[in-house]
């Protein structure tokens, strides 16, 4: 297939996580509601863009990724025990967003926005985990491709610009007309296919 500088990608699939020979279904998305993204721009798992990239319209796929080609080891020290005056605004515990399962977005001292997830609320620390949900897994992806085309760079333009208009917060630049994905500037509501930050529709994706 000729390496265009970006392609526009629609595929269905079902993710899996894989251990000792066993398949566990992480996610499957839905028939109207396909994975959509452009080529070399941030969008998805890079090793997930390279392999499904491969395949022609109309084509059905199945490959693997190990956790290192995906989100890495597990690291304990991604999980932090913070203050409570952290979720404290006006000297307040924001209790109807910080308790335990709730996932919460952060920013760090760079203007680095991520996501985290509240393991417990103790009386007066907030354990938070930022590993991403799938560090520590191998990933298995069957799908098919609905759509593999070269893009125009306008397409891509027109559509960051879109995506910057409704979701970022001024915060978003890069190669592709205000690429959201990857770098952390945007509020999580961007594209990232493959399941890049947190479970609810990525945001550095899967």
């Amino acid at each position: 297939m000729e390496n265009n500088t970006h392609r526009l990608i629609v595929v269905s699939y079902e993710l899996y996580s894989t251990e000792n020979g066993e398949e566990q279904l992480i996610e499957k998305t839905e028939e109207q509601t396909p994975m959509q993204f452009y080529t070399a721009c941030e969008m998805a798992l890079p090793a997930f863009e390279q392999e499904v990239v491969k395949y022609e319209k109309n084509d059905d796929f199945e490959f693997s990724l190990t956790k290192e080609q995906a989100y890495g080891e597990y690291d304990v020290k991604s999980v932090l025990a913070l203050g409570k005056e952290t979720f404290s605004p006006d000297g307040v515990f924001d209790s109807a967003n910080i308790y335990k399962d709730a996932i919460v977005p952060l920013q760090n001292e760079e203007g680095q926005r991520f996501l985290g997830k509240v393991l417990e609320v103790s009386e007066d620390k907030v354990t938070i985990d930022l590993n991403h949900p799938l560090a520590g897994k191998d990933l298995l992806f069957r799908g098919h491709v609905i759509e593999n085309r070269e893009a125009s760079e306008e397409e891509v333009k027109n559509f960051f610009e879109q995506m910057h208009q409704h979701h970022c917060n001024g915060n978003c630049g890069g190669d592709c007309g205000g690429d959201c994905g990857g770098g952390g500037n945007c509020d999580g509501n961007c594209s990232c296919g493959g399941h890049e930050e947190g479970e609810e529709g990525c945001c550095g994706c899967h």
